[in-house]
């Protein structure tokens, strides 16, 4: 299945169509139904003497759910009372939706270019890594990013392509912002350091959750609310999905960066023994190793921080 970026090209023309009232909910709903689409992520935006005007709300399809869907489309159209359908009827869109209208002996050759095309991309991104570090402290300069220089020296001597990223903000915007604009730009792997504790000011993994409401996370340490800064209840790392690219939320000291590079940088490899392991099982491989190195403080619960170690493998994904 070929997921493609509509570019805000989401609006669809269908000429040779004339509306006497008709419900163009009607319409919606058989558009919504020819695309595969839920019926409340299409809608008429204009109606003219003889053309229909929609809208899509999505900001991908699958390629396969539209190429070629013309005469589905129209046929449908002819069956709502109300509609007449011209018998040189089209659909039109700026962008990539102009291939509704494609012809029928074409769809599947551009469906197989795509795949092949799809395959490429992933294979040149593979090997693509993006490190974005987050906090104020690096953005004005105060504190030197040794973070970036941990990744281009451990995942570089693996054969990956290590690229800065820039430093950003702990704004939830500012870091979803950056990680979005970062996934289109071919990077199979991206890398943020620092802003997952538990006060208010860290916002990495809430800012990722934006982009991937099923980021598997894994909590290092938890807390007691309202105890000193804390207003949530554990240091979490996690792994998100935004695209093609897997992006990692580690923590901002290098020294954990360092320790678990080795274990993402393995768990990425495939084949062999390395086989790559879905997101849940190799953020909790990468906790398990930072949960290690925590201060012995961190261990059981104190009173005065309110923090106790989490030991708990079954909570990687809370």
């Amino acid at each position: 299945m070929t997921d493609v970026q509509l570019l805000d090209k989401t609006e669809l023309w269908v000429r040779g169509v004339t509306v006497r009232d008709a419900d163009l909910p009607s319409l919606a709903r058989a558009m919504a139904l020819a695309l595969s689409l839920p019926a409340d992520k299409i809608f008429v935006t204009d109606v003219g003497a003889e053309h229909v005007c929609f809208d899509v709300l999505l900001p991908s399809l699958k390629l396969e759910d539209f190429t070629g869907k013309q005469a589905q489309i129209l046929e449908l159209f002819r069956h709502i009372p109300g509609i007449t359908v011209a018998a040189d009827a089209a659909i039109h869109s700026e962008g990539i939706l102009g291939l509704i209208g494609a012809p029928s002996d074409q769809v599947s050759t551009i469906l197989s270019e795509a795949v092949r095309m799809e395959t490429a991309v992933k294979d040149y991104s593979a090997k693509r890594v993006a490190v974005v570090s987050t906090g104020a402290e690096l953005v004005d300069g105060r504190v030197h990013d040794t973070n970036y220089e941990a990744v281009a020296e451990i995942l570089g001597a693996a054969g990956y392509e290590v690229k800065h990223a820039g430093t950003v903000s702990d704004d939830l915007q500012a870091i979803a912002g950056r990680v979005s604009r970062i996934s289109g730009e071919g990077f199979g792997l991206i890398i943020t350091t620092g802003g997952v504790g538990a006060e208010a000011k860290d916002k990495t993994i809430e800012a990722l959750t934006l982009l991937d409401p099923d980021i598997a996370t894994a909590p290092l340490a938890h807390f007691q609310v309202g105890h000193g800064r804390h207003v949530k209840n554990a240091i979490r790392i996690g792994i998100a999905q935004v695209g093609y690219s897997r992006v990692v939320a580690l923590p901002g000291p290098t020294h954990e960066v360092r320790l678990a590079l080795p274990i993402l940088r393995d768990g990425l490899n495939t084949g062999g023994d390395n086989a790559e392991v879905n997101n849940a099982q190799l953020i909790e491989r990468i906790a398990v190793a930072l949960r290690a190195v925590l201060p012995q403080s961190t261990h059981q619960h104190s009173s005065a921080h309110g923090f106790v170690r989490s030991t708990d493998p079954g909570q990687a994904g809370a």
